[in-house]
Formats: structure tokens, C-alpha cells, sequence
């Protein structure tokens, strides 16, 4: 007899056996579900880890273009704090109306100075550094007619190079 055959021999004799051993002479029970569940859990120590290598794969082809778009979320997060920031530091700056060229620099200057002290180093990186962050504030507010980056933006980086913002 092969090998196989000889397994599958004594598996046939051994189940009714034991099946006969804990029942009673009336009933046969087949303890089918801890076969099963023997049978299941060799599987799951099979499978899980595959399912898992499945999964990172998946996250390591998206991870890139996540990250671009989370980093990109948290940069323009970051400039409207700054901005609504610069605004409400301003004496003169009012939340949601236009800014004047009279303050539109101080609030540009308070923005930056905010988004630099507070945001983590990486996201001022991709947003261009001091200058890109005070550059990118001076275009989210609503400036007055008169405001231009020689009104505002100019000023408010002179200031910003007089005083230097520093991290919190």
C-alpha cells in the first residue's frame, strides 16, 4: 500500500471510533466542527499573513500620491490660520473684510510669523520657506484695490527680515 492510501485507511477507521467513544450507543456524533475549526485555523496562519502583504502592497502604490495631497491639505490649512491669524493680530485688520494697504503688511508679517512659529518644519519647506509662506498668505486675503505685492507683500517682507520669526 502507498502512503496515502494507508493515511486515509486509518483516518476512516480511527473517526467512527472516536465518533462511537463519546456518544452513546443510539447516536453517532461526528465532532465535525473541531475538525473544522482545526482545519480553519492551520488556513487563517496561512492566509492572515498573505492578506496582510496583500494590504501593505496596496498602501505602499497609494502612499505617494496620499502623502502629495496630505501635504498639500496641511500647507493651505496652515496659511489660512495664518492669514485669519494676521487678521485678528492686527489692530486696524478686521475678520473678513478687505484688508488696507495701512495694515495688510502687519498682517501679513503677524500670518507669517504665526504659520512659521507653529507649523512643522516640513510643511514651511514645501511651502517655500518664510518668503513662500508670506507670499501665499498675501494671496489669500482679500486686499483692498490698492493692494499689490509692492504695497504689501514688499513691506511685509522687510519686516519680516528686521525681525526675524522664531519657533515657538
Amino acid at each position: 500500500m502507498t502512503r496515502r492510501t494507508f493515511t486515509l485507511a486509518a483516518f476512516c477507521l480511527a473517526a467512527p471510533s472516536a465518533a462511537l467513544a463519546a456518544g452513546t450507543a443510539e447516536t453517532i456524533g461526528i465532532p465535525w466542527g473541531e475538525w473544522l475549526t482545526t482545519a480553519l485555523s492551520g488556513a487563517s496562519a496561512v492566509l492572515v499573513p498573505l492578506a496582510a502583504a496583500a494590504v501593505t502592497a496596496g498602501v505602499a502604490r497609494v502612499a505617494p500620491w496620499a502623502g502629495a495631497v496630505l501635504t498639500r491639505e496641511r500647507i493651505e490649512a496652515a496659511i489660512r490660520a495664518g492669514a485669519d491669524y494676521g487678521q485678528n493680530a492686527v489692530a486696524g485688520a478686521v475678520r473678513g473684510r478687505t484688508v488696507g494697504v495701512a495694515v495688510g503688511p502687519a498682517v501679513v508679517a503677524a500670518g507669517t510669523r504665526h504659520v512659521l512659529a507653529n507649523a512643522p518644519a516640513a510643511v514651511v519647506r514645501r511651502a517655500g520657506g518664510p518668503e513662500g509662506v508670506a507670499t501665499r498668505i498675501f494671496r489669500a486675503l482679500p486686499l483692498d484695490a490698492e493692494g499689490s505685492a509692492e504695497t504689501v507683500l514688499a513691506p511685509a517682507l522687510r519686516l519680516l527680515r528686521a525681525d526675524p520669526p522664531r519657533r515657538a
